[in-house]
């Protein structure tokens, strides 16, 4: 791994050179290249002059393709400013001191451009200092170099700044514009002050666990850095910032592992023995974090105990799910327990033999190695009581885990399901109704993560289901199994619609839409699917692998059409929040929360109101009894808020005799994490893992320094007075330059670029501009390698159709070494959760993004196999962007602590407007079956006791909202319905509106209603604006 390390930071250097300069020490560019052309930043023009410096229209290649409207205002902009003629810094003192200053630049005189570099030095008293500017050693017409001092809040402010003195009032000579520049100040290290933000008086939390993190200086026009040694700090300017983010390392127990297969064979006695052993460990930490606490002052101190009562708790927890997991070697827990560990050490070998197949065609024997992490372990064990124990405590509380990205949180989640569905059949392994059902109902935001993660639990369900088989008296008879239940435009909803989409493929044709395929290998072996595996009939759908050797050569438990996963109920539900949105308009939907009465060993599940030849009549299932939600940070804004509205319906549903289900959400970005659970779920909430004094230092994990293991590299580039795109030509050909150069060497892992955008306009214009302007650029910077072929680029975007995602995918897994590996990949905030691509080392990220939690979010998907390499291209037209090239280093040592509180409002005016119809009409009709059917709203005039009963359960649900409004809303859809249903009652009045029906009680919010007394709602979460219509008028 070093030698990528150093790899890494030859690219940085290179970079560095081929932006600011200088190729070498004396170098002579020549007539033919101008400085100006040739580098972006790091120059300081005269006073006065304007953007465009004799020549620099060099810097842009002409074209005659059409770019992206955002882009020529860019470029508008862009001329009616100034270049910088000036640059500096700032920092504080405690109190005056003579202190160290540098400053260095170069010129390029006369028509070769020949390099001429200066230097100066002063030592300067500020306790005496007098002048504003510093005189010149060597009377330098060019570069001087100004300072400030002012005093407030007890500390002195000092601001240094190199100036290009000159004054022109249009375009300079190459050689009056001064290249290179930079300013360095050795100060004191026990006479400077910090820059603390005012924020810390109201976010003491912050201000504790980052307290370590200080602030030496911030740039003006420029990055800013320091190093600090014995006596003195040395702060300097960068053009180039840059900064290693520390690695987190899972702690270990001194001498002690957690092999998944070794506590699956343990006694209860063993287990004791062999868990007990985590809890004193977790009680010693707490120890010397209180003794630490000890020594903080007053405020921070009262913020810390509270992390300690937290802690507390968890430990606290944790003891309790050892205890019942090892009260016996036949108590229920216990068993459920070892299943859990069987379960999850299966699904990591056979996951691995699965892979290694897909990747090289090779048949691997199972390593039954899997190993917990300790944060995964703890997680589970305090996790056993609260879904063990329908009325402990511990279920109504949403258990959080925040960890950063890559770090393990899947393993630990599913954990917490393999124990659920065990412990749901071990309670009554010979009643179907009592333990049959979705069990574990997992959700996501976005259509990738949910496809890609859906791979990853299919794993899981099938080594539960190969347990079941060996075990049919304590695990029952009907089958573990898994659905994917999505939008229609991913997967089918009907075997009707299903057998059609399976005949198009068959026959050649390309399936853009609703394609049953979702599980493209098997997910026990590896082997491809294709159609030829997928048998679906009119009753029931099958996925058989076609590998011989496979336990599943005969059948896949898997779900992929919405009709299937209806009749089947499958154990685990993956799907996306939006769904819900269907509440009101899917009536099946009923079912997926147990309500169903008619079994079959063939074909599942029914609910109907008739008997019906080969089903046997069964007691209503119960509901799921636990949910997870992943990437909890997602669900903020319009969809976290209208999610919050619909998860009141769905918390009544999943209630089994008042009892609520228990859930579970995930994070590695999350901030006033309370408040939003809160504001979703209506619960308390426990995150874990928890520091007690310092960010980087919980019981489940430390951050390493990077001396001892590498970090992420963060790189900022700016370029004041240049144009956005401009500098994305720079940056990414001379990246490529550099890459394809060092081709000889390991740069795989940095070969294929990946770029991350804002916004799909700025993506479109950078995709027109690889076509063009950059291949241009990059036969100027290295003439003997002609690049004569257009780079090979795609794009991860919302415009890629479900079918091509895969596709991708897996193309971005090809190597330089074997040929057809991409030279770049243009992405948005799609790549930003659940796609994990090991080789990617490179991101290219253009304009900071709007929110911290996407940063680090989008960010992460590097540097997970080998040293990561984040650049961050900074836009000098937008302040905020300015704002973070001048504080990169600041913000990167305490990333976490700037992000965002996300903002959910479920019962805002605005979300009741949008979602309220959807979600109260929507719980009536899932619960009160007389209302169900299609043709049933005018039903609702007989329904006066039972509307009263899901008026009031809905109504206390919402009570900590406190907003009377709420009910009157209610109530007036209420009066709504019924006025409706009376004026309708004759015309069998429908829920949706279709070719065929005339009237009807709901229609989609950019719909026409048939009649005027339809009402809008929610057809997908996601879509929350509406449209409106253009009428052209011709003159």
């Amino acid at each position: 791994m070093l030698a990528y390390q150093n790899i890494r930071s030859n690219l940085i250097d290179e970079l560095e050179t081929f932006l600011v300069g200088p190729r070498s020490d004396d170098e002579i560019l020549g007539s033919k290249i101008r400085p100006m052309v040739l580098y972006l930043t790091g120059k300081l023009v005269p006073l006065g002059a304007t953007s465009d410096v004799v020549n620099e229209k060099e810097n842009v290649i002409e074209t005659h393709v059409e770019i992206a409207e955002e882009e020529i205002d860019e470029q508008l902009k862009t001329r009616k400013i100034f270049r910088p003629s000036s640059m500096g810094f700032s920092f504080k003192l405690k109190k005056l001191v003579p202190i160290e200053i540098e400053a260095s630049w170069a010129t390029y005189e006369g028509q070769e451009h020949k390099r001429e570099f200066h230097q100066e030095k002063w030592k300067i008293d500020l306790r005496k200092a007098t002048s504003e500017f510093l005189t010149n050693n060597n009377n330098s017409k060019v570069g001087k170099v100004r300072y400030a001092i002012s005093y407030r809040n007890n500390l002195y402010h000092v601001s240094i700044f190199l100036v290009n003195s000159l004054k022109r009032t249009e375009y300079p000579e190459q050689s009056e514009v001064m290249f290179q520049c930079q300013l360095k100040v050795n100060v004191p290290k026990e006479n400077l002050g910090v820059f603390t933000s005012k924020a810390d008086v109201y976010h003491l939390q912050e201000e504790l666990l980052y307290r370590d993190k200080e602030e030496i200086a911030v740039g003006h026009g420029v990055g800013v850095d320091w190093v600090e040694a014995e006596r003195h700090t040395t702060i300097y300017s960068t053009w180039v910032p840059r900064y290693e983010l520390p690695s987190v390392e899972h702690r270990k127990i001194e001498n002690q592992s957690f092999l998944m297969k070794e506590l699956s064979e343990m006694s209860a006695k063993q287990l004791r023995e062999k868990l007990s052993i985590i809890p004193h460990a977790f009680k010693k930490w707490l120890e010397e974090q209180k003794e630490i606490v000890e020594e903080l002052p007053d405020h921070l101190k009262q913020e810390a105990m509270k992390n300690v009562q937290q802690v507390e708790k968890i430990i606290k927890r944790l003891e309790e799910g050892i205890q019942l997991v090892t009260k016996s070697d036949q108590s229920l827990e216990y068993l459920a327990f070892q299943f859990a560990n069987k379960a999850m050490v299966l699904q990591r070998a056979y996951s691995k033999v699965a892979q290694v197949y897909r990747a090289e065609k090779k048949r691997v024997k199972p390593e039954l190695t899997g190993e917990w992490r300790l944060f995964q372990l703890v997680f589970l064990l305090m996790n056993i009581a609260g879904v063990s124990n329908e009325q402990h405590e511990d279920r109504k509380i949403v258990d959080l885990i925040w960890f950063p990205t890559g770090g393990g949180k899947t393993e630990a989640y599913l954990g917490v399901a393999a124990y659920t569905m065990a412990y749901r059949r071990l309670l009554a392994p010979d009643q179907v109704d009592k333990y049959a059902g979705v069990t574990v109902f997992m959700r996501y935001t976005l259509r990738l993560l949910t496809t890609q993660q859906f791979q990853r639990a299919a794993a899981l369900i099938c080594a539960a289901e190969m347990l079941r088989k060996h075990n049919l008296k304590q695990l029952g008879m009907e089958p573990f199994s898994i659905g994917l239940w999505i939008g229609a435009d991913s997967s089918p909803n009907t075997f009707e619609d299903a057998i059609e989409k399976l005949e198009q493929i068959r026959d050649g044709q390309e399936v853009k839409l609703g394609n049953p395929i979702q599980l493209l290998h098997c997910p026990w072996c590896g082997t491809e699917l294709t159609h030829e595996q997928y048998e679906i009939t009119s009753k029931y759908q099958k996925i058989c692998c076609a590998n011989e050797e496979c336990s599943f050569k005969h059948g896949i438990p898997v779900y992929t059409v919405d009709e299937a996963i209806y009749q089947k109920l499958p154990t685990l539900l993956i799907g996306t929040v939006d769904k819900i949105a269907q509440l009101p308009w899917k009536k099946e939907m009923h079912e997926l929360f147990g309500n169903k009465n008619l079994y079959s060993v063939d074909y599942g599940f029914k609910y109907s109101n008739t008997k019906t030849r080969g089903y046997s009549s069964v007691n209503r299932l119960k509901p799921p009894e636990l949910i997870i939600q992943d990437e909890l940070h997602l669900i903020s804004g319009p969809l976290g808020s209208l999610t919050g509205l619909y998860e009141v319906a769905i918390d009544l549903l999943t209630h089994h005799n008042g009892i609520p289900a228990k859930v579970i959400a995930s994070t590695a970005t999350i901030s006033g994490a309370e408040e939003q659970i809160k504001a979703l779920y209506g619960r308390s909430m426990m995150q874990f893992p928890l520091a007690v004094q310092k960010a980087n230092d919980n019981f489940v994990s430390e951050e390493i320094p990077t001396v001892e293991k590498h970090g992420r590299f963060y790189v900022g580039v700016c370029a004041p007075g240049v144009s956005n795109k401009i500098q994305a030509i720079h940056m990414y050909s001379a990246y490529t330059t550099i890459t394809r150069s060092q081709a000889k060497f390991k740069v795989d892992p940095y070969y294929t670029m990946l770029g991350y955008f804002n916004t799909v306009k700025e993506l479109a214009g950078m995709m027109t501009t690889f076509k063009d302007e950059i291949i241009s650029r990059l036969n100027m910077l290295d003439p003997n390698e002609t690049f004569n072929h257009d780079l090979v680029i795609e794009e991860l975007t919302s415009r890629k159709k479900a079918h091509e995602i895969p596709q991708l995918l897996n193309q971005m897994e090809k190597t330089m070494y074997e040929g057809g590996a991409l030279d770049g990949v243009l992405a948005t905030n799609m790549i930003s959760v659940g796609v994990d691509v090991d080789r990617l080392g490179t991101m290219i990220v253009q304009g900071q993004p709007k929110t911290t939690s996407e940063y680090i979010q989008a960010t992460s998907r590097v540097g997970r196999q080998y040293p990561g390499l984040v650049f961050v291209l900074l836009n000098s037209m937008r302040s905020r962007d300015i704002s973070h090239f001048e504080r990169f280093r600041a913000y990167h040592q305490s990333l976490y602590r700037h992000v965002e509180t996300m903002s959910v409002t479920p019962f805002a005016k605005g979300t009741l407007h949008k979602g309220l119809t959807g979600a109260f009409i929507g719980y009536i009709r899932q619960t009160i079956m007389d209302v169900n059917a299609e043709q049933s709203p005018c039903n609702v005039l007989k329904l006066e006791e039972e509307l009263e009963n899901s008026i009031h359960a809905f109504l206390e649900r919402v009570k900590d909202a406190n907003d009377e409004s709420i009910e009157h809303e209610i109530q007036e859809l209420i009066k709504w319905w019924i006025s409706t249903a009376e004026k309708y009652r004759e015309q069998k009045l429908t829920y949706r509106k279709s070719e065929w029906v005339k009237y009807h009680l709901l229609k989609g919010f950019n719909e026409k209603g048939k009649i005027e007394d339809a009402r809008p709602a929610m057809m997908s979460l996601r879509n929350v604006e509406g449209a409106i219509e253009i009428e052209v008028l011709k003159s």
